[in-house]
């Protein structure tokens, strides 16, 4: 024979002890019936003192007092039992889980007050008058509906009210007979019947519902941990904008904030205070309110500017290469066609003969143009070490207008300039000494004195002042009165192998690699260069140092003690 899990599933299941709950639904079913039978004690006990007390009355002109004391006194101590109950666990919280004892002992409860009730046909018959005895089926039947109507839910506790109740009916009607015996007896066994099947089906709409209640709350449960669990961040408000529901990743990337949004929006690129970019996309709800979805496309956005820059980088790299090959077929070729010329005209074998003067003439032209082009490979040679960043720098104690002096006499010789008369120098007493690498200081001076030197106007002198700004931090700058740059080259001229012009490349020359070299070492010893100019009024070239350029005379005293012990050495 088979069982069934379900204890109320059959009628033969009734039949059997409650077992314990063997799954989470028949779990929830049990603490619903539990939460049935509490919240139903006090009119159960108020139904049985009263209705009992009637039924009692009414009998006692028919049979005897103590028939009906015996009858009625369980009856009224069951039913004062059942207002204690409800009064003592009227605030109690209904509990999240049961065993089924409660309901056990409740089924065995029921079944003695059935009993009672059903005893009425043998202590209250009387006579056997069939007015009187139809009152007593009349009365047993409706306590049997009305405890059917209160706990339809739990059929094991109406069957078992029920058959105890109304089977008596029977029983006695066939002992006594009459004429009403058998109508009587069948009755009672629809009526019995009819209760028990109503209280079943209440039981299964009820473990229905228990169970589709069970499934839409693991349907939300899942849906709320896939929304929470999502890489997104989500959140829906209703028609009012009030936030309902949010996940983690929306709560961490908006807090308390409510983001602002227009229904309909669809692929809306946000950027946060904190530099995530977020691709919002909202829909409206069928009662008005909105979801919004927010998408962290911050590697997309890293990926697309990494993508610009390096099409950026790629492009002046390109303009870079075309700017080095246009500007080294002009600076080579000229010293190199010179070199050709002279020195084949100063070849013993020509037939021209040159007089000394000429001969002077042509080995000073030579000599200028080899020199030209050193200073060419030079620059593109220090150039290169820059971008490899293999030019170590050694910072060492520098006497400032030293290396101002010595600056200027190399500058002014590469530019043919024989004397230093026409430059206009000034050191403030707070920058005599400096703490910088003298290499890359004397390449960076002298790349900025050597363009004022070229560009300056004829009869002006090169101004340069050394001393510290405003901000107590030290410069150089070296001033010149020529052309000028326009506003939007000021930050082009850095760029390698950019000229002004074409008229300023061919009349002024150069690799166009100068200041591209001294921005880039004067940001390898943590400064920079900044260019100010008016056009038609001059250039100012401002070198900046770190404030660790600066050193006092205690520095300076053990820079030199330092030095003496390496010569004593």
């Amino acid at each position: 024979m088979r069982i069934e899990r379900d204890p109320s599933a059959s009628l033969s299941a009734l039949f059997r002890p409650l077992p314990a709950p063997t799954d989470a639904l028949q779990q929830d079913v049990y603490r619903e019936q539990q939460i049935t039978v509490v919240k139903h004690l006090l009119s159960m006990g108020l139904i049985n003192i009263f209705n009992g007390l009637l039924v009692a009355v009414a009998a006692a002109a028919k049979v005897p007092l103590i028939n009906v004391a015996i009858w009625y006194f369980p009856i009224l101590l069951m039913g004062l039992f059942q207002l204690f109950s409800s009064w003592r666990l009227r605030n109690v919280a209904p509990p999240k889980k049961v065993s089924g004892s409660y309901l056990r002992k409740a089924e065995f409860a029921t079944i003695i007050i059935g009993m009672v009730w059903g005893s009425a046909s043998l202590l209250l018959g009387g006579d056997g008058d069939d007015a009187h005895l139809f009152f007593v089926w009349m009365m047993q039947a409706g306590m049997a509906a009305g405890l059917t109507s209160l706990l339809g839910p739990v059929p094991r506790m109406t069957m078992r009210f029920a058959m105890a109740c109304l089977l008596p009916v029977t029983v006695i009607n066939f002992a006594r007979g009459g004429d009403y015996a058998l109508t009587i007896a069948l009755l009672s066994l629809v009526f019995l019947a009819s209760l028990v099947h109503g209280s079943m089906n209440s039981y299964r709409h009820l473990k229905s519902m228990i169970k589709t209640v069970r499934e839409n709350r693991r349907s939300r449960e899942n849906l709320a941990d896939a929304i929470e669990s999502s890489n997104d961040a989500f959140a829906f408000y209703d028609s009012d904008d009030q936030l309902l529901i949010a996940n983690a990743r929306h709560r961490h990337w908006f807090g308390a904030d409510k983001p602002t949004f227009h229904i309909g929006e669809e692929s809306v690129p946000v950027l946060l205070k904190n530099g995530r970019w977020l691709m919002r996309s909202t829909r409206e709800t069928g009662t008005g309110g909105a979801v919004v979805v927010h998408t962290d496309i911050t590697a997309l956005k890293t990926r697309e500017r990494e993508l610009i820059e390096a099409q950026r980088e790629a492009v002046e790299a390109d303009a870079a290469k075309s700017r080095f090959l246009s500007t080294m077929s002009h600076e080579l070729r000229t010293p190199m066609n010179i070199i050709l010329g002279f020195s084949k005209l100063m070849n013993g074998d020509s037939k021209i003969r040159l007089s000394e003067d000429e001969i002077r003439e042509y080995a000073d032209n030579i000599h200028a143009s080899g020199t030209h082009l050193l200073k060419l490979i030079n620059d593109i040679i220090d150039y290169s070490k820059v971008g490899l960043d293999r030019i170590a720098i050694n910072p060492t104690v520098v006497d400032t207008k030293s290396l101002l002096t010595e600056a200027i006499t190399l500058a002014a010789g590469f530019e043919s300039k024989t004397t230093i008369d026409s430059f206009d120098v000034a050191v403030s007493s707070k920058l005599s000494m400096m703490m910088v690498d003298e290499t890359a200081m004397k390449r960076i001076l002298i790349n900025l004195i050597t363009n004022a030197i070229r560009f300056n106007r004829e009869g002006c002198k090169v101004v340069i002042r050394a001393g510290l700004d405003g901000e107590g931090e030290p410069f150089i700058a070296v001033r010149d009165f020529g052309p000028g740059i326009p506003e939007n080259k000021l930050e082009r001229v850095f760029e390698a192998f950019y000229q002004g012009d074409s008229s300023l490349d061919r009349h002024y020359g150069g690799t166009g690699l100068g200041l591209t070299l001294c921005r880039h070492l004067s940001r390898l010893l943590s400064g920079d260069v900044e260019l100010k100019s008016r056009v038609g009024v001059g250039t100012t070239a401002i070198l900046k140092l770190p404030k660790s350029a600066l050193i006092h005379d205690e520095q300076v005293t053990k820079s030199g003690r330092d030095d003496k012990q390496r010569n004593v050495a």
